[in-house]
């Protein structure tokens, strides 16, 4: 009677164990790149974000022109009262315009990202990757020093968005 116990505690102790034994399997895992600002720059609708950019970069220009003499009469120390309140006013509306031209992109932004990652996630399940990092942040973080021409789907992934 005292064996049943203990194979009962045999079986839940392997039922624990098992899990665990699968996790540590050595299993390949490819390491793909892709170089994420080309991908959203060959986005077909890309168009319409750099048109927004381009009205943007109107408003904003003269705005910038004003600054940068205010702000460099405040980092020498030259500015007077009046100037650094033009300055400051100047800034927020430099900032109020900037966010409401962001506010305008990221409607037209967000569609085009996130066909962008349903295409890189297609291409990579159908070549075999099991992680895709952008080659940018690889290579800004210091984290990859080296990959292989072979893992870069950027191309692969062009051709994906073009369908």
């Amino acid at each position: 009677m005292k064996r049943f116990p203990l194979a009962a505690l045999l079986l839940a102790l392997g039922a624990l164990l098992t899990p665990m034994l699968a996790q540590n399997r050595n299993v390949a895992a490819r390491v793909g790149f892709v170089d994420a600002d080309a991908l959203v720059q060959a986005h077909p609708d890309y168009k319409k974000v750099q048109d927004l950019q381009a009205q943007a970069r109107k408003e904003l220009a003269p705005l910038e022109e004003k600054l940068k003499p205010l702000d460099q009469k405040i980092r020498s120390g030259q500015a007077t009262a009046k100037e650094r309140q033009d300055y400051e006013a100047l800034l927020k509306t430099y900032q109020d315009t900037l966010k409401k031209w962001q506010d305008r992109q990221n409607p037209v932004l967000k569609p085009i990202l996130e066909e962008v990652d349903q295409a890189i996630a297609k291409v990579a399940k159908a070549q075999g990757f099991a992680v895709v990092m952008s080659r940018q942040v690889a290579a800004q973080s210091g984290l990859v020093v080296y990959a292989d021409e072979d893992t870069d789907l950027t191309e692969a992934v062009k051709r994906e968005l073009r369908r």
